[in-house]
């Protein structure tokens, strides 16, 4: 295996552990820990975590170290801001632009993020891969990119609200996928717009009732 390809292993798995909050937000991270972890040379790793940091996944504190990047309130009524800014119209543009296959397998991915027989991590990924999706079927690749960006960073704080105690449990896509199969633009934009507040507004209610118990996690 080149050196390439384990830099790249290692940038995949140490990710997935950071959005899985396997390595919770505030866990100090230690290349020569993590290298052990994966059995790799602690090359790879560091290559990972600078690619990590430039993303803002990470973050390196002055004489303190390496950390998982903690909650920020502020960024995540910012990421929700976002979302209502861009993904009414990334599905407005799916809907004019996707094949009825493409409708298809938008549906089969619906079902698939509300499946209660698999792990809430799991539905937590399917969420973000039905929207990111949404915005590829928009054909505007810069606007899949930023959906991409957002959805990591909310199916981090789905998991970390699932070990607090309050899993998120999706409701809107059915409605938002039949929305986009009927084509009509204000439907869509209302449906998505909605679906999105009622996230928001779980996800707040439940980081801030434990943002006393649980500081570590959180940047106000």
């Amino acid at each position: 295996m080149t050196k390439t390809s384990m830099a790249d292993q290692a940038y995949a798995q140490l990710k997935r552990d950071i959005v899985k909050t396997t390595l919770r937000p505030g866990t100090m991270i230690s290349d020569s820990a993590i290298a052990e972890e994966y059995e790799m040379s602690r090359t790879p790793v560091r290559e990972a975590i600078n690619s990590l940091r430039r993303e803002g996944l990470v973050v390196v504190m002055p004489r303190r170290g390496t950390f998982v990047k903690p909650i920020d309130f502020s960024e995540i009524q910012d990421l929700y801001a976002l979302r209502k800014m861009v993904e009414p119209e990334a599905a407005v543009l799916a809907a004019e632009r996707a094949s009825s296959a493409e409708l298809e397998h938008l549906a089969e991915l619906s079902d698939l993020s509300t499946d209660p027989s698999v792990e809430k991590h799991v539905l937590n990924e399917r969420n973000g891969q039905l929207h990111v999706r949404i915005a590829e079927l928009s054909g505007v690749p810069v606007l899949a990119k930023t959906v991409r960006s957002i959805h990591e960073e909310i199916e981090r704080c789905l998991n970390l609200r699932k070990e607090l105690g309050r899993p998120y449990k999706a409701v809107n896509h059915g409605r938002l996928v039949d929305a986009i199969e009927g084509r009509d633009p204000d439907v869509i934009r209302d449906t998505a717009l909605q679906g999105i507040e009622r996230a928001r507004s779980h996800m707040m209610t439940v980081l801030t009732s434990h943002s006393g118990s649980a500081s570590a996690l959180y940047q106000e």
